[in-house]
């Protein structure tokens, strides 16, 4: 079976050859990613949100959380920012699926969007305009009662709200096989490593959302800084954005 192609022309002459994503992505071959990927996108009343990096990342975080759960259904799981729960509705329908003995534990602020820029996170790219730093903290705003309704059907998730990392010493004493971070900026996500990472077990996953987007620098810089002297089995960076690792 051949992939389907655009060719872009100029003059007669072909320039460059696209090829179909719907030919070659693996997450439109997999009809079960793409159908929960949909639903959670509803369920959270996010599908203005939907992209192919998005898309993507969410066929990582499909693999991985099915692999966390298959090898630990007894230990808990975390998510570090849950925006309006789009990710979160997706992985506790992956870990409810797998047999899940475990808490989830979803952390966000709900405090209208993204905490203060360090100096870690100044784009060097290009420069916001305070209009535009207010806009992009704006974007990333949700409630406790949004995501409250996401997760209904999953009384196996709890939310904690508090901006990070207030409240990770209320699961100081857990062991975690999974952990999502998607916290965009330098500071908690440094926090959120030094915490979760001494506590995911061995061969657990965690996943890095922001890594690696030239709109937020900090992310990656926080990764690399807390990581560089932590011992991983695997750590994968993908070309559409975020990265994950297996400890």
């Amino acid at each position: 079976m051949g992939y389907k192609a655009v060719v872009f022309r100029n003059g007669g002459k072909a320039d460059f050859v696209a090829f179909d994503r719907n030919s070659v992505s693996s997450f439109f071959h997999k009809d079960d990613v793409r159908a929960l990927y949909e639903e959670s996108l509803r369920a959270s009343r996010m599908e203005w949100s939907d992209n192919f990096s998005k898309q993507c990342r969410f066929y990582s975080l499909y693999q991985l959380a099915r692999h966390a759960v298959r090898d630990h259904p007894e230990l808990d799981a975390a998510e570090c920012g849950c925006w309006k729960g789009h990710s979160t509705h997706f992985v506790s329908t992956l870990l409810r699926r797998g047999g899940f003995k475990g808490t989830f534990h979803v952390f966000d602020s709900f405090e209208g969007g993204l905490s203060a820029l360090s100096a870690h996170d100044k784009n060097e790219r290009y420069e916001l305009t305070p209009a535009q730093v207010k806009a992009q903290k704006e974007l990333f705003a949700s409630t406790e009662e949004e995501v409250r309704r996401v997760l209904q059907p999953f009384p196996f998730a709890k939310l904690y709200k508090g901006w990070i990392p207030e409240r990770f010493a209320e699961v100081a004493d857990r062991k975690f096989s999974f952990v999502h971070i998607d916290v965009d900026l330098y500071e908690p996500i440094r926090d959120s490593l030094a915490f979760f990472f001494p506590r995911l077990a061995e061969g657990g996953a965690l996943v890095l959302d922001d890594y690696g987007f030239a709109e937020f620098p900090g992310a990656k810089k926080a990764a690399d800084e807390y990581l560089a002297d932590k011992k991983v089995r695997f750590f994968f960076e993908s070309p559409t954005g975020g990265a994950f690792l297996i400890k």
